[in-house]
């Protein structure tokens, strides 16, 4: 990994974990005033694309900041935005009929809309947040010298781990720290097989974030139907991420990264 991406990943956990560390705290019965933990929330939400602010402008002063909020990426690669948008849900209602069709009890809820003003807040907040850094810094940087499949898999490392202390919340089930990494990195495969048909843009990075948060299959727990949406959902997951990195095997590491720059 390069040192700009190790600091990219390094700065981007500790501006989130710092901000969601009261929060944390407060939620296993720490005396910590509600207005108090909730406040540096919405900064965490914006960690990575922060961090990558912070990192661009160190390398390149004025110029790198331009070249990492240029709104340049890709306007050919737009049309897979519908795809990307689409993608969470597809996968898990993949699962659910795949569960129908083994006999298995289908869960009540089919999707998991964001319901409650915090949900929607961050259904629209986490796509800039997030994307900006983990797709538009670190992948776009990783993918030359890695290539497409080794790329996916460190950022989804990095964005797995950016996730920690929300999966340390009470409540938050065992099976969810079984699962929940394996799904993440199962979208972080597809989502750079989008990033590079799209040539790189950052509004599909994006679409599939904020479908990942309009069908959110981690609070399943929430709605009593437990383990089994994400189990399915996650199994679908893996196997079309392993097509998708098979058919990117073919494209070496100069080759991908070309293409995912292609519209700069």
């Amino acid at each position: 990994m390069s040192p700009s991406v190790a600091r990219f990943f390094a700065l981007a956990c500790a501006i989130t974990w710092s901000c969601q560390l009261p929060f944390l705290l407060q939620q296993w019965g720490a005396p910590i005033p509600a207005d108090v933990a909730m406040a540096p929330l919405a900064l965490g939400a914006v960690g990575p694309s922060v961090a990558a602010a912070v990192c661009a402008f160190r390398e390149g002063g004025r110029r790198g900041l331009a070249g990492l909020l240029s709104p340049r990426r890709a306007p050919a690669g737009w049309g897979y935005a519908p795809l990307a948008l689409c993608m969470p849900a597809a996968l898990h209602l993949a699962g659910l009929a795949l569960l129908a069709l083994a006999g298995g009890s289908v869960p009540a809820t089919l999707l998991y809309a964001p319901v409650t003003p915090e949900q929607r807040g961050i259904a629209l907040l986490a796509p800039i947040g997030e994307e900006l850094g983990f797709r538009g810094h670190a992948l776009r940087r990783l993918l030359p010298a890695r290539g497409p499949i080794a790329a996916s898999l460190i950022v989804g490392a990095g964005w797995t781990a950016w996730h920690l202390p929300m999966m340390c919340l009470p409540g938050v089930p065992w099976w969810s720290w079984a699962l929940g990494p394996l799904f993440i990195t199962s979208l972080s495969v597809l989502m750079t097989a989008l990033h590079i048909r799209s040539g790189g843009s950052l509004l599909v990075a994006m679409a599939a974030h904020l479908g990942i948060h309009l069908d959110n299959v981690s609070r399943a727990h929430l709605s009593g139907d437990g383990a089994t949406p994400l189990l399915v959902t996650t199994i679908v997951a893996v196997a079309v991420a392993a097509l998708a990195a098979r058919r990117m095997r073919a494209w070496g590491p100069a080759a991908a990264g070309a293409h995912a720059a292609g519209a700069a």
